[in-house]
């Protein structure tokens, strides 16, 4: 079994064994950046948008939609990408009671083909699980708009990924390695290395950390 088609099952397995694994919380889609005090990407995200806004949003690896769910209520145009088929049903049931359109895709991320421009292209804790990752951040940066922010979260080599987490390939990146040197020349809105932050965000396994590289970057107009 190769290790795109592994993933897609362990997301599948992970998502079908509880309503929400990932952004358990109530306030899962506040649009006030300060109801986010950990989670840095999308406290920065939110400040850098406003309030409200309108235009195109990519979101690579969106899991169960809660940042594509987030962005729809901002009153972006929404296309969400993702493995799991399981994925893919809980965020068109989470947008749905959200009230909110959000297109879906049911693809692999490092063979998908973004249609056209966008303002933002989120890629949120899933560049860690692929092998290639210049092809599919090369893709990203081709579909910005001149002015338009990246936006990325994957973890780094500074700590060991956690044995919990070893049931499928993982390949995180280097603090100077592949994903920032791309983004060398993007303005950056943020870049920040996380080492060793406590996992709180999903449920079902023991205590543990990562080590995150955290950006943000805007492509220079």
């Amino acid at each position: 079994m190769n290790s795109r088609a592994t993933a897609a099952d362990c997301f599948d397995t992970l998502y079908r064994s509880v309503e929400r694994y990932w952004w358990r919380q109530t306030d899962r889609y506040a649009l006030n950046a300060d109801a986010y005090p950990y989670s840095l990407v999308t406290q920065m995200t939110m400040r850098l948008i406003g309030g409200s806004s309108s235009g195109r949003a990519l979101d690579l690896g969106a899991g169960e939609g809660a940042d594509s769910i987030r962005l729809a209520l901002l009153g972006f145009t929404v296309q969400a990408v993702e493995i799991s088929q399981v994925g893919v049903e809980k965020i068109q049931a989470f947008a749905a009671q959200a009230g909110v359109e959000v297109a879906v895709e049911h693809a692999d991320i490092t063979e998908y083909q973004p249609d056209g421009e966008y303002d933002i292209i989120l890629c949120n804790g899933v560049l860690h699980y692929v092998a290639d990752k210049k092809s599919v951040v090369k893709r990203m940066q081709a579909a910005t708009r001149p002015g338009g922010l990246n936006v990325i979260s994957l973890w780094s080599t500074f700590t060991p990924v956690p044995e919990c987490h070893n049931s499928i390939p993982v390949y995180c990146d280097d603090e100077d390695g592949i994903v920032t040197g791309l983004y060398a020349s993007w303005p950056k809105e943020l870049l920040y290395f996380e080492r060793g932050k406590p996992e709180v965000s999903h449920a079902g396994m023991p205590p543990h950390s990562h080590s995150h590289i955290k950006l943000i970057a805007r492509r220079p107009r």
